[in-house]
């Protein structure tokens, strides 16, 4: 049997986790030095109050030994392993993982790096476990998955820009933006990293360019957010209306990258069909 292996910034509730057959190693944050490990989206307690705070916040990869330790059980159970990453560009996870698997020497275990998180991270998951469920071969689904992760896109907004560029996970933006006159970025994730594509002004806007990113005949979607549930609904039904064949899935992010993207973060993930490319 192929186990699948993540880490929690796919964001899956618990019985989700379950139902996908998933395990999921926890990236961590610190607030006012104490640790936090982050868990499923709907296990993550009242961590928006925590990150009002003045506090001051970071988080971590996951330890080798956390991958390590999963891998090692899965093989002592006679199962392999397939292990799918938050992109290596705005994590370590990736690697903390790849060092965890070539510790245990095993040809049982394939990581693969995203070139996602959250959303898109989830989306991919859900094609590795078709192809599990279809009867491939370990080394073809790795193989497959990275083909797959480019026809998945993700687009977002946060209402400030200054924790992506202090953490040095996003280019130069200008000043301006998230901090007057309502002006607030568009970002995609490019090749693994978030990358600048325009401004725009006001939830109405916002809506107009995620949904601008959506083919008409894209099938699955997921809408990311934390503590913005009107520019959440809003964007849901004008999908909804626009794309009325599509599946939509609401999912909460959690303190990780609430930490690096604010609390007022919106984003899409869509899964486009190979003839959209």
């Amino acid at each position: 049997m192929i186990k699948i292996i993540t880490d929690s910034s796919a964001y899956l509730r618990k019985q989700e986790a379950a139902d996908l057959g998933v395990r999921v190693v926890p990236l961590c944050y610190y607030v006012k030095e104490r640790n936090y490990c982050e868990s499923f989206s709907d296990q993550n307690g009242n961590f928006i109050d925590l990150l009002k705070s003045t506090a001051k916040f970071s988080t971590s990869q996951p330890n080798p030994s956390a991958f390590l330790s999963c891998f090692e059980e899965e093989l002592a159970a006679g199962n392999q392993a397939l292990c799918l990453t938050i992109s290596s560009r705005l994590s370590g996870t990736y690697s903390a993982a790849y060092m965890a698997a070539r510790q245990t020497e095993s040809k049982q275990i394939a990581v693969v790096d995203s070139h996602l998180t959250a959303g898109g991270l989830y989306l991919l998951i859900k094609e590795a476990k078709k192809l599990i469920d279809a009867g491939w071969q370990l080394a073809d689904i790795a193989r497959q998955l990275v083909v797959i992760r480019e026809r998945i896109r993700i687009a977002f907004s946060v209402d400030d820009i200054t924790p992506l560029r202090n953490s040095g996970r996003i280019g130069m933006v200008r000043m301006g933006v998230g901090t007057i006159l309502n002006v607030r970025p568009i970002l995609v994730c490019q090749e693994g990293g978030i990358v600048f594509d325009r401004t725009v002004h006001g939830d109405k806007e916002i809506i107009r360019a995620l949904t601008d990113k959506v083919p008409a005949n894209a099938q699955d979607a997921v809408i990311n957010y934390i503590n913005n549930s009107k520019l959440t609904s809003d964007l849901y039904n004008v999908l909804l209306e626009k794309h009325p064949g599509l599946a939509i899935k609401l999912q909460k992010l959690g303190p990780v990258l609430g930490i690096h993207l604010g609390l007022k973060v919106v984003g899409l993930s869509i899964l486009v069909p190979e003839t959209a490319k």
